[in-house]
């Protein structure tokens, strides 16, 4: 997985991102999935808890080859807290993906939570972990765990304006039979206005 992410505080509540992914499969000369994502928060409490909504639009390529185009919002919250050198946070998500030609969407409830460690005030380097749970809230499989990702890695701050990130993503896959295992490794660059 390859992102690009640019965010502006543009006053002391609201903030704005845009992002750019590109996931590619094991053959890294086809790519798996476009996805270019939009999202603005608005900060109830300071730094302790945001509303998010955001909207993806994915070109993906299924494992017959074909691709298919899909459209997602998500609409939920993520509460923050800081207990000495650890970040907590809570992020939960109402998320509705539409894809042409399906005539219903498929909704999911997302919960992550995330573990942040702080090294020192002046370390450019924050290691992290999460985890990210999908709930089925439609269909057969309707109240269903479908998935959850695991996530290691850690940001680099290369100024006040710019970090990068890597990470290693371990995707198990509960509803499919059989249930599956699957790796991925991600590299982000980021930037702040």
């Amino acid at each position: 997985m390859f992102n690009f992410t640019i965010s502006k505080q543009v006053t002391p509540r609201f903030g704005a991102h845009i992002q750019q992914n590109i996931w590619t499969n094991s053959n890294f000369g086809k790519y798996e999935r476009y996805m270019p994502i939009v999202a603005i928060d608005y900060a109830v409490w300071k730094s302790h808890l945001k509303l998010n909504a955001l909207y993806y639009y994915m070109n993906q390529r299924t494992a017959d080859g074909s691709y298919k185009n899909r459209n997602r919002y998500q609409l939920g919250f993520t509460a923050l807290q800081s207990a000495k050198r650890i970040d907590i946070s809570w992020a939960s998500r109402f998320e509705s993906t539409y894809t042409r030609g399906v005539s219903e969407p498929n909704n999911k409830w997302r919960n992550r939570i995330k573990l942040s460690y702080i090294i020192s005030k002046d370390s450019p380097w924050k290691p992290f972990l999460y985890a990210d749970l999908f709930l089925l809230c439609n269909g057969t499989k309707q109240g269903k765990l479908e998935r959850v990702w695991y996530d290691a890695g850690v940001e680099y701050r290369i100024d006040k304006h710019n970090s990068a990130e890597i990470k290693i993503r371990e995707e198990q896959l509960i509803t499919t039979s059989p249930r599956q295992l699957n790796t991925m490794i991600s590299f982000s660059y980021k930037i702040k206005l």
